[in-house]
């Protein structure tokens, strides 16, 4: 969705921070309509003729209203009085509620967004889209990119010099073999010379030495290119794994977790086999590549020339056809990377899959994707085996006229060119074969290069990631006490579009405070930005008088208890999911802490107690039991600030009382913010925050807000009705009127 689609006629799109096409004004009449937005005004044109210009505060709020058939962008003034600024199908909708949202919040806070996160990002140069890419990586300098890359080799500078040095005195030795075949053939092969068998046998056992010399060559270069190899791949993966964690919710979201599993394996294998095996390459080939040339045109610079005389034009072809082969291993990055997403999200929702009987449904849609990976993976080889092999011809052609003229020189029937002795051909031949392994090599690295790239450009983009909540320079540890402020808090995951609206209040150290309202409302968005998952768009939330931005992040959630809606257990232990947030606890702290959540008693009637293995997800545990196991978690912690967001959530009613009492003790002193979908739960919290919209709209305990009877009491009488039509029906299936058990 682009907000930056179409520019009136006579006008430049540049003119504009946004501009819309609309195809409706008046009385439903069909116009060619854009509506522009530049820094100052709203402009309305018709047929490229401007109808209307309005100034941002000529209406108190915009808005979009779906109506039947079609939908109007609004100006309103007040409650009733409203003016429509234009009329378009309803497949704009969303682009015009965007554009509304973005001028609603420019004048509630005098902040023109000039960008849309909705915006399709595209390449400024080459106009495709970026997808995923932070920067295109068929326009993204190639030279920038692999300097990175080859950067990473620093830290074992030593082993890799070590390789190379091998690699390149191996080359050095095979370059005397041919020396040693012209001798072999001019003065023992050709004069048939069997009088000299001391000089054969030096010769042979020379040949001999150079192969026992290559050997332990070889040997060493592989023992030091396995040591690069193995920790540069580590270090990579670690990196990409550790910066992932860096993130911020915000940045996560925006990706997979099969995406960023592809990143942290696969393009960070295929990394670390294109830095220790090309990287080596690159230096030996070109080097190698040097020496036999000079050594050429030291022996012939004419036959030297025919040799090298295809190697423009194929280097030419393979030029143009780069970017062509770039495309398409972009696209089969793309198939391949959504095939693991697939896989991943059918792996990790087993349950769902099972309990919905779609196996069927995810083997179709798993074969769909394995299939266009495949097609898109062929499509890449096989652009590149058209292309190569009628190179690899043109290439090789040079030989050809080496052969042939160099035949000639031996006959001596090219007088102007000298000539050549058998054994000289011989050594001449086995010099332009050495020459077309590093070219053929070369030739074919823009297809790697293609392929690298595209990995490169996704690892990078996550380690060169700017995470939006970090640590500041002057951060700093703080003992919390308790005591949290919200200032005119704003926070929106679009800055224009804001969930939290002027949030103020003040939660003293020591009480227990419950967060109330409609689903949506902000109840979960106002602990993550305790926890800084988030930091606010405006105002500031302090601990202990402290801005939490000052706080580090490490010291701030080390002393923050957390038990959320949605229970994780790792594979492990009873005890490892329990030690978690405590690596150091003791058994008798352990134990301690499972009492108090009330799981103690389960674990002990474990197969294994508490070294009993919790499964995937805990999949061994029910419900209850692993919100009880993660509560214990967070009483071990013993942190000074207790969230509880729908903490008893999966727990019978019996069971969620014993733990409501053992959070009672644990919540002594603390300063305990909870979230519960049974209103009645937070009755005895010391004080109720009552949402709406985004908005703080009631505060106080709970008797006082019953006597309000404002939105707290809708929701407490709400709930009410709810429960009451529940049991209703439960009773009306248990006794039917005719006195027959009923069937469910």
């Amino acid at each position: 969705m682009n907000l930056l689609l179409k520019a009136p006629k006579g006008h430049e799109l540049s003119e504009y921070l946004f501009s819309l096409p609309f195809n409706l004004y008046g009385k439903a009449k069909k116009v060619d309509g854009t509506l522009s937005v530049t820094r100052q005004n709203i402009i309305v044109y018709i047929d490229g003729e401007e109808r209307d210009r309005y100034e941002f505060d000529d209406f108190e709020e915009y808005a979009c209203e779906q109506l039947i058939g079609c939908s109007m962008m609004v100006g309103k003034i007040g409650d009733r009085s409203q003016k429509c600024l234009c009329a378009f199908t309803q497949d704009s909708f969303i682009a015009f509620a965007e554009l509304c949202k973005i001028i609603n919040h420019y004048l509630t806070t005098g902040v023109l967004v000039e960008e849309s996160d909705i915006d399709e990002p595209k390449c400024p140069k080459c106009g495709l889209p970026l997808d995923s890419f932070t920067e295109c990586p068929y326009c993204a300098s190639k030279v920038k990119t692999f300097s990175k890359l080859f950067a990473r080799l620093k830290p074992y500078k030593g082993a890799f010099a070590i390789a190379i040095l091998c690699t390149v005195i191996a080359e050095l030795l095979n370059v005397v073999s041919p020396m040693i075949n012209q001798i072999l053939i001019d003065d023992y092969v050709w004069p048939r010379n069997q009088s000299n068998w001391a000089g054969f046998a030096v010769l042979c056992l020379s040949m001999f030495v150079l192969i026992g010399i290559n050997t332990l060559l070889d040997w060493a270069n592989m023992k030091a290119s396995f040591y690069v190899s193995l920790n540069l791949g580590q270090d990579l993966r670690q990196d990409v794994f550790s910066k992932t964690l860096d993130l911020s919710m915000s940045s996560i979201s925006k990706k997979t977790a099969g995406d960023l599993i592809n990143r942290v394996s696969n393009d960070a294998n295929k990394l670390q086999s294109f830095l220790t095996d090309n990287g080596k390459n690159a230096v030996v080939r070109i080097f190698s590549l040097i020496i036999v040339a000079i050594i050429m045109f030291t022996m012939d610079w004419r036959l030297s020339l025919m040799a090298i005389l295809p190697i423009p034009v194929v280097a030419l072809i393979i030029k143009r056809a780069y970017n062509t082969i770039q495309m398409y291993y972009g696209r089969s990055w793309r198939f391949s990377n959504a095939h693991s997403k697939l896989l991943h999200d059918a792996l990790d929702g087993i349950r769902v899959v099972k309990t919905c009987g779609t196996e069927e449904l995810e083997i179709e849609k798993y074969t769909k994707a394995s299939y266009n990976a495949a097609k898109a993976s062929s499509k890449a080889e096989v652009v590149w085996y058209m292309i190569w092999p009628a190179s690899d011809f043109l290439l090789t052609i040079g030989n050809y006229f080496v052969l042939y003229f160099g035949a000639m020189m031996i006959l001596s029937k090219l007088p102007a060119f000298g000539s050549f002795t058998l054994g000289e051909l011989s050594r001449f031949t086995s010099y332009v074969g050495m020459l077309y392994t590093p070219l053929r090599w070369l030739l074919q690295l823009p297809r790697q290069l293609a392929d690298v790239s595209v990995s490169a450009s996704k690892v990078f983009e996550i380690l060169e990631e700017n995470t939006d909540v970090r640590d500041t320079e002057d951060c700093v540890d703080l003992d919390i006490k308790g005591d949290i402020e919200f200032d005119n808090v704003y926070f929106g995951y679009k800055v224009y579009n804001p969930v939290l609206k002027d949030i103020n209040i003040k939660l003293e150290q020591g009480k227990m405070y419950g967060i109330v309202g409609h689903s949506g409302a902000g109840k979960s968005t106002m602990i993550n930005l305790i926890l800084r998952l988030y930091d606010v768009t405006q105002g500031k939330i302090t601990i202990d008088g402290v801005d939490i931005r000052k706080i580090s992040q490490e010291s701030l959630r080390s002393q923050v208890g957390v038990v959320l809606q949605e229970t994780y257990l790792f594979e492990g232990t009873v005890l490892e999911n329990i030690t978690y947030a405590k690596p150091d606890a003791t058994f008798e702290e352990v134990v301690q802490a499972a009492k108090i959540a009330h799981c103690h008693e389960f674990i002990t009637k474990l197969p294994d107690g508490y070294n009993t293995r919790v499964g995937n997800k805990g999949h061994t545990l029910s419900g209850g039991e692993r919100q009880r196991v993660a509560i214990a978690r967070a009483i071990l912690h013993n942190p000074k600030i207790i969230i509880l967001d729908e903490a008893t959530a999966s727990l019978d009613t019996e069971t969620e009382r014993q733990i409501q009492e053992g959070l009672a003790e644990l919540c002594r002193g603390r300063t305990t913010i909870a979230i519960a979908h049974r209103l009645s739960t937070l009755s005895n919290a010391d004080s109720l925050i009552v949402l709406d919209k985004g908005r703080l709209v009631e505060t106080g305990p709970h008797d006082k807000l019953m006597r309000h009877k404002g939105v707290y009491y809708e929701l407490v009488m709400a709930q009410r009705k709810t429960t009451k039509m529940r049991e209703a029906n439960i009773d009306a299936k248990e006794d039917p009127k005719d006195g027959a058990p009923a069937m469910a």
